[in-house]
């Protein structure tokens, strides 16, 4: 049998089984997400993604779209300042 991991978040090696595992044990924002596994803790690309199997309401989905945008700026402010 062959076993495909699916990553979440590379920065910090987490998958899809383990955000499965912390949202069915009780996590239900991105913060939640941050503070017991580390996903969107370093470059922040994950924010997304890992939020998607989270419960569904519209203060976690702000939460999200809001650290998502926060990340892409930035990257954006480190990227020119490296070029």
């Amino acid at each position: 049998m062959i076993m495909i991991l699916m990553y979440i978040c590379i920065c910090n090696a987490i998958t899809e089984k383990t955000v499965i595992e912390a949202v069915n044990n009780g996590a239900s924002t991105l913060g939640d997400l941050q503070a017991e596994l580390g996903v969107a803790s370093c470059c922040g690309c994950c924010a997304q993604t890992a939020s998607e199997y989270l419960p569904q309401d519209s203060a976690s989905n702000a939460a999200t779209q809001e650290y998502v945008s926060e990340s892409r700026s930035r990257k954006a402010i480190v990227s020119t300042a490296l070029w």
